[in-house]
């Protein structure tokens, strides 16, 4: 079938991929009724967290399994929590300080959100801004905790981007993990446990969750999203295997775009001057303004470096860059030549892979931006 006539089939909100290992503990768990009231599910972006923690929510609402087993997926509360209108089960994401206007939460944008994570489930929701769990959004939790399920047997909270609770939040969601409910199931999901304060994580039920296989993404893309296989494997290629951020990236436009905006990067670099670099910092239509660009440029920029490491290590002459990474293996072997010392470099690319931190934090991305055009410049032996 050609790609123009292929029909996305997007993942499903409760759709597991190489999740035997960990769906078959819960199952088991669930059947002995070893579950706790708060859990922790923690792994790599990408790894399927959220949605083996929405398949969990229906496995507890389920109507033919009796919250004993596996979800059946079919029943009307499996498809009220894949459609994520099911009143008991509720999903908490990190938001930008601008959807609350005071205590209160803005409906209509939270509304709008909710829409885009029921048109692409698998995908987690990036805003141009910083988002926080806020101290009024873990109220709200609290409040709806109190409350008897409405029609199912368990009221489930997805929590995702827990690790970026904010302190006076952390310390009201310490209350409400110290007055449980029989009744109410409290799912963490973060890449960084190690981020949570020590008091929520010694109360949580651990899991951890790993990254689907290679081979499951490239189906996925080749099968589910008409993708061709060399465009698949370029795809996951720059997204180091991450199949969320693979997805993210799969609109042909921006992903030629970005590979356009990493050429720029490699060109800047290269230009004795510094005029080309804050050109690239402070071009308004570049990657430097929004936190989800950002995030999507450094991960090609990323590939781009192994590229030159790989030049260095194997030869210029005899190394190929991985394609898509650079939009010009000249310009990755240009800069490689100019690399003295492979050492540098090696740390350079360490902190490039770090850098998914401090984009969780309000940092100036410009700036942050300037720093890596700055030590890319060092490593190649010019002065900025």
């Amino acid at each position: 079938m050609g790609e123009e006539n292929h029909k996305e089939n997007p993942l499903g909100l409760t759709e597991l991929l190489d999740k035997e290992l960990e769906s078959r503990m819960l199952q088991a768990a669930l059947a002995r009724d070893r579950l706790g009231g708060t859990l922790l599910f923690f792994g790599p972006d990408g790894s399927g967290k959220s949605s083996l923690a929405f398949w969990l929510a229906a496995a507890f609402n389920c109507s033919s399994s009796g919250g004993r087993g596996a979800p059946c997926l079919s029943c009307p509360a499996c498809r009220k929590v894949e459609t994520l209108n099911h009143p008991d089960v509720f999903w908490i994401f990190p938001l930008p300080g601008s959807f609350y206007r005071g205590e209160r939460i803005d409906e209509l944008k939270l509304a709008e959100v909710f829409g885009q994570k029921r048109s692409a489930p698998w995908l987690e929701i990036q805003f141009p801004e910083k988002s926080e769990h806020h101290l009024a959004m873990v109220r709200r939790i609290r409040t709806e905790a109190s409350r008897s399920c409405y029609e199912g047997r368990r009221k489930v909270f997805v929590v995702s981007g827990a690790d970026r609770l904010r302190i006076e939040a952390s310390n009201a969601f310490l209350k409400l993990l110290e007055e449980p409910r029989p009744d109410v199931t409290l799912i963490l999901c973060t890449e960084r446990p190690s981020s949570l304060i020590p008091t929520i994580l010694s109360r949580c039920q651990r899991l951890q969750v790993t990254r689907p296989r290679l081979s499951t993404c490239l189906g996925v893309l080749s099968e589910r999203f008409g993708l061709p296989e060399d465009q698949a494997r370029e795809l996951l290629a720059a997204a180091d295997g991450n199949l969320t951020a693979a997805l993210r990236m799969k609109d042909h436009e921006l992903f030629q775009m970005r590979k356009v905006w990493v050429e720029k990067t490699f060109q800047a670099v290269l230009d004795p001057g510094t005029q080309g670099c804050y050109d690239l910092v402070n071009e308004r239509n570049g990657p430097m303004w929004n936190r989800g660009d950002f995030e999507r440029y450094l991960a090609f920029l990323t590939q781009a470096l192994r590229d030159v490491i790989l030049s260095r290590i194997a030869g210029a002459d005899s190394a190929e860059p991985a394609k898509g990474a650079a939009g010009s293996s000249g310009l990755v072997r240009e800069y490689s030549a100019r690399v003295a010392d492979v050492w540098p470099l090696l740390n350079l690319l360490g902190r490039m892979v770090n850098l998914r931190d401090a984009l969780d934090r309000n940092v100036n991305l410009r700036l942050l931006g300037w720093s890596i055009l700055h030590k890319m410049r060092e490593v190649a032996g010019y002065g900025c």
